[in-house]
């Protein structure tokens, strides 16, 4: 009689956080994960201050069609009233610095993943990337201008927080929590892009670099090939824009918004109609669809440009 060798397969463990407005979202992002990852046991995590029940359930019974595991964890939001927002942030951009700490138990590692992205491959290589020393793993932001800002050596680049593979046991025995609960405190006004600074000013010099591929950022389609050229390699940079593994809707203009006019757009639709909010789409008046269509016509920059000598 052969021995049969049965491999178990290993669980991916994926954070998530929103507030009751991004529950549409998030779940266009899960469709999208579970999707593309048939072949993947995948663990969500998902925490919120403010959720409804109705909004719980809808996550759920999305993750348990898939046959997946789920967990809630409600969180306390007066621990971060003393956390800088502004714009079209909420205090839940905050909520993944204390994700760590409430797994430490069941992981030792999680991936964090923003409810603005979608998942487009397989997400064991990136999950099988080895931490190794560092406390993160996490892709460059296309800027250079925010090092000075947060005094952060030129050597080290500014990373984007929005796709984080968490090393949950280093986090937790280095107290990375409060150290980042202490900075966002002391240096409100002087938070750009909230807790991303807080993340980048403390944890720049334990971090491991992810390809752009792993997040591919709204700004790859808006900035120069030569700007992009000195924050990525080439091909990863070509990579990224044409196969992504991993796109992110960054900035304040979102796919689900009538006049915005990114390349992936149409995958947010795509898996959005295999969800319980299919059929949504943005609604506009005449004056927003001629707009529309002028940018579309002209180009974003040519539009800008015309509008910006009327005085408009």
């Amino acid at each position: 009689m052969r021995n049969l060798s049965i491999r178990l397969k290993e669980t991916i463990h994926i954070a998530c956080a929103a507030d009751n407005a991004y529950v549409q979202h998030a779940t266009v992002m899960l469709c999208s994960l579970f999707e593309n990852n048939k072949s993947n046991q995948v663990h969500i995590h998902f925490f919120s201050a403010n959720f409804s029940q109705t909004n719980i359930e809808i996550i759920e019974s999305l993750v348990q069609s898939y046959q997946q595991k789920f967990d809630f964890y409600g969180l306390d939001e007066s621990i971060f009233k003393d956390c800088y927002v502004s714009n079209h942030v909420s205090y839940a951009t905050y909520y993944r610095i204390v994700i760590p700490n409430l797994v430490q138990s069941i992981t030792p590692k999680i991936l964090y993943l923003d409810t603005d992205v979608i998942i487009c491959k397989d997400l064991l290589p990136l999950w099988q990337t080895e931490l190794e020393n560092s406390l993160i793993a996490a892709a460059n932001e296309p800027s250079l201008a925010n090092n000075a800002r947060l005094e952060i050596p030129k050597e080290y680049d500014y990373f984007n927080a929005g796709i984080l593979l968490i090393n949950v046991i280093e986090w937790v025995s280095s107290g990375i929590t409060a150290t980042l609960f202490s900075f966002i405190k002391k240096h409100q006004n002087a938070l750009t892009f909230w807790d991303q600074d807080a993340l980048n000013a403390n944890l720049y010099n334990q971090r491991k670099k992810l390809s752009p591929v792993w997040n591919q950022q709204g700004a790859f389609f808006e900035l120069s090939k030569d700007a992009l050229l000195e924050i990525y390699p080439g091909e990863e940079l070509a990579e990224a824009i044409k196969n992504p593994a991993i796109v992110h809707f960054t900035g304040s203009s979102k796919p689900w918004e009538y006049l915005n006019f990114h390349p992936f757009k149409y995958l947010y639709y795509q898996f959005l109609d295999q969800t319980v909010f299919k059929g949504y789409r943005p609604n506009a008046n005449v004056g927003v669809k001629f707009k529309y269509l002028l940018i579309k016509i002209l180009g974003k920059k040519t539009y800008s440009q015309i509008f910006k000598l009327l005085g408009k």
